[in-house]
């Protein structure tokens, strides 16, 4: 796999290579971080947003299914956030999960 940069897990500082093939859930699974996801990363439910503090140009686009729940949920989203399960570094990102974790859209 491609090494395309470092990911920074706040608030522990935590730091991983970025491998430009798996999403950002992936990278947390594979720490064994507990990052919250409720849909099996299907953007679906969105409790596996995270908030990008540095880095969000070196992130993959919003896929099509991340764009249609940020669409219909606009108050549950800030500009800073992304699903951790639709995106994929692509360079440097430093990355803080929210605490306490979202919502299920599903639900609300």
């Amino acid at each position: 796999m491609k090494i395309v940069g470092r990911l920074k897990w706040l608030p522990d500082g935590e730091e991983q290579p970025a491998k430009e093939e798996l999403s950002l859930l992936v990278h947390a699974m594979i720490l064994d971080r507990d990052h919250r996801q409720a849909c099996g990363g299907q953007a679906d439910c969105g409790t596996c947003r995270i908030k990008v503090v540095e880095g969000m140009d070196n992130l993959t686009p919003y896929t099509l299914d991340e764009r249609e729940l940020r669409e219909d949920f606009p108050d549950y989203f800030q500009d800073d956030e992304r699903l951790a399960c639709q995106c994929r570094p692509i360079g440097d990102v430093t990355i803080q999960v929210p605490d306490p974790p979202p919502p299920d859209l599903r639900f609300v």
